[in-house]
């Protein structure tokens, strides 16, 4: 399982909790919270969970054996409005090309957004995203998904205490 932007690490470390017998690996493009999130996996002794520093649209083409994930986490991307800024986003063709290449048939990509618009446009390019001409990922139902994952982000904690809205995708690989 992979997890991309962990932030302080509150998903990746109940995750950890919840799947013991998953492997799981981070990846947080800020140095600070990258280390200190592998210190406290380390404290706690997730031996089966490894938390990188670096930037996930770098990591991930080199990742690998292709078909190697059963799962991909992504909360709360692309929190960038403005055009100037989109090339900083995380959720583009290229994430989706090592999305399709990582995930075994099967395999679940899960995104979560708490800004409808962002979510209905993430929900869209994952649906539409093709490999040599066929649909890679099936996104059956709405946004009214349960995360059923026994884990909870930082931020989708503090929207579940505030009462807002978390818009939920899981797509399929095909």
């Amino acid at each position: 399982e992979l997890e991309i932007g962990f932030g302080h690490g509150r998903f990746l470390i109940e995750r950890a909790h919840a799947a013991p017998t998953s492997r799981l690996l981070g990846i947080e493009i800020k140095a600070k919270w990258g280390h200190l999130v592998e210190q406290r996996r380390i404290r706690e002794g997730l031996n089966h969970v490894v938390a990188l520093s670096g930037d996930a649209r770098e990591i991930l083409p080199r990742l690998g054996p292709d078909g190697c994930l059963t799962r991909a986490y992504l909360h709360f991307p692309d929190p960038w409005w403005k055009k100037k800024h989109q090339k900083r986003r995380v959720l583009d063709e290229n994430f989706l090309v090592a999305m399709a290449r990582l995930l075994h048939p099967g395999g679940e990509l899960f995104v979560q957004s708490d800004v409808e618009d962002r979510a209905v446009d993430m929900r869209d390019q994952i649906r539409e995203f093709e490999v040599e001409g066929k649909r890679a990922f099936e996104v059956p139902g709405g946004f009214d998904i349960k995360n059923p994952y026994g884990a909870r982000s930082n931020r989708e904690a503090r929207a579940d205490e505030d009462g807002l809205p978390v818009f939920r995708v899981i797509a399929i690989r095909l």
